[in-house]
């Protein structure tokens, strides 16, 4: 439980998540936080996938199951009741448009603004002064910017089994590309994400064309590009910095995938500070001009 009152409450779950078909009298948002969520409703029995650019809302008295996708995962589940929403459309403004749009279960993005209220609701300080009170206010304010979403933001097409599998790429690339200077093992990552080698290896490949390996050095050797380009740091600093051991092995790498060695990238670019030297230039002129 992260935070309860007279009319709305929401919950955080994670794990090996499953709930059998059932309902509640009351509105239910359901938003990821990592990982995956399979939701089944008797509007699209099929199923829908959740990760974490949307969430959805399901109408009191519909019948839904959900269940965990595979990997690690976590969410927010927000409940509100028809007395709650009452005085929500009596106090701050009319909520027509809201039970118009959710007549049935919809998605709806995830904005920057309700990932952070999230992320707040979901912190644990259970030492502050005034916790429990600060917990209220700010599940109060994730539930009435949900709504908000709802009434004014992008409603989200349904996701298949396969796009699933895809947004569990999209967290692997993200994850690999934050941590591309690290040394990060095969097991380590199927740890975090909860997920076997095998699966992984398949499901990355599938949806990327490369292996793990093959996509963390090609970030390496990306970044490398980028600060060899626009930066004078010495080429021993550049290798440590994208995760190489030395000098030497950043040559190797790029030689094997570019066909040219550090050196060479950085002569094909004007050097930051002859960069800087022109532009100067370019003003003075332009001053004398005028």
């Amino acid at each position: 439980m992260i935070a309860a009152e007279d009319g709305h409450a929401s919950l955080a779950n994670s794990g090996a998540y499953a709930k059998p078909w059932h309902w509640h009298d009351c509105v239910m948002f359901i938003l990821p936080s990592q990982g995956t969520l399979e939701l089944k409703h008797e509007d699209r029995r099929e199923g829908t996938w959740l990760s974490h650019d949307r969430f959805a809302v399901v109408p009191s008295n519909r019948a839904h199951k959900t269940r965990a996708g595979i990997g690690a995962n976590s969410h927010v589940a927000l409940y509100a009741t028809g007395d709650m929403l009452h005085r929500l459309d009596r106090d701050i403004g009319s909520l027509s448009e809201f039970h118009r749009r959710t007549r049935a279960a919809v998605l709806v993005r995830r904005t920057s603004t309700i990932r952070t209220l999230q992320e707040l609701a979901m912190k644990s300080d259970d030492g502050a002064y005034g916790h429990a009170g600060v917990k209220r206010s700010l599940s109060a304010a994730l539930l009435v910017q949900c709504i908000a979403e709802v009434i004014a933001g992008e409603m989200m097409p349904n996701v298949s089994k396969r796009e699933h599998g895809m947004a569990l790429v999209a967290d692997l690339k993200e994850y690999l590309t934050l941590h591309a200077d690290e040394d990060i093992p095969l097991d380590a990552l199927c740890e975090r994400f909860g997920i076997s080698r095998r699966h992984v290896t398949r499901l990355f490949r599938d949806g990327t064309g490369l292996s793990v390996g093959e996509f963390q050095q090609g970030i390496r050797l990306q970044t490398a590009r980028e600060l060899l380009s626009g930066t004078d740091l010495p080429i021993s600093e550049i290798a440590f910095r994208v995760g190489f051991d030395s000098g030497a092995a950043l040559a190797h790498a790029m030689r094997r995938v570019d066909g040219r060695s550090p050196s060479d990238i950085r002569k094909e670019a004007p050097s930051p500070a002859r960069q800087a030297r022109s532009s100067r230039a370019q003003a003075a002129q332009s001053a004398v001009a005028e």
